[in-house]
């Protein structure tokens, strides 16, 4: 008859592919620090760890303006990097990858802003005088955009 005591969540998984995959990221989540440490700011913020295979460290940096300036520190990283005797590593790819937008996805943005009576007027009197039928237009859609005096 089986006993109801619990058991550990380490006895559990065993050798596992869980408990593979969790090293791993325990792994990779630790070189992300150390690697914080080694690239100077600003450039250490807009820098992560995607990967280590086959001696290829994958980084990913937010930007291509950050992924460049990131590429001139590769050959130091990896000398660092076998240094430290974190890794072995023969080079570093990096990679854009921005970062995570979800987040500001809930996020509204602020529509047109309306225009103070005098703005409008000015716009109004200013479209009168143009030919262009194509700036008189847009001139006057903007001016369309007056706040109403209880707004003011």
């Amino acid at each position: 008859m089986r006993s109801n005591t619990p058991a550990r969540i380490g006895n559990l998984l065993g050798r596992s592919e869980a408990s593979r995959l969790l090293a791993q990221a325990r792994a990779l989540k630790e070189l992300d620090a150390l690697l914080e440490r080694l690239i100077p700011p600003p450039l250490n913020e807009h820098t992560r760890v995607l990967s280590v295979r086959d001696a290829i460290l994958v980084l990913a940096a937010d930007s291509p303006v950050w992924a460049a300036r990131l590429r001139f520190h590769t050959p130091r990283l990896v000398k660092q990097l076998r240094n430290n005797q974190v890794v072995r590593l023969r080079t570093v790819q990096v990679r854009v990858r921005p970062p995570d937008t979800s987040q500001a996805a809930g996020i509204k943005l602020p529509g047109p802003r309306p225009l103070s009576s005098q703005n409008a007027d000015t716009l109004q009197q200013t479209a009168r005088s143009v030919s262009d039928p194509g700036l008189k237009a847009a001139l006057m859609r903007l001016a369309s955009r007056r706040k109403y005096p209880a707004q003011e």
